[in-house]
């Protein structure tokens, strides 16, 4: 985490984290079934009402000590 990017909110340098991954799930509420991309849903032609995405965000480790001089 050597280039960390920053951001000025009230006047003050915070350090700006991005996820390491994203991991989306599609899948039809109803028979369970999961799909790959949005293609493969799209091509399945089931109603908006049953699709279900979960999305789950892994974040970098972070290191919770400061450096001591």
């Amino acid at each position: 985490m050597d280039n960390i990017k920053h951001l000025k909110i009230n006047g003050k340098e915070v350090p700006l984290v991005e996820p390491a991954e994203v991991i989306t799930t599609i899948k039809n509420k109803k028979t369970g079934e999961v799909y790959k991309n949005e293609e493969d849903l799209k091509a399945a032609n089931i109603p908006t009402e049953d699709v279900q995405r979960d999305v789950t965000v892994i974040m970098p480790k972070l290191d919770l000590f400061g450096k001591t001089k």
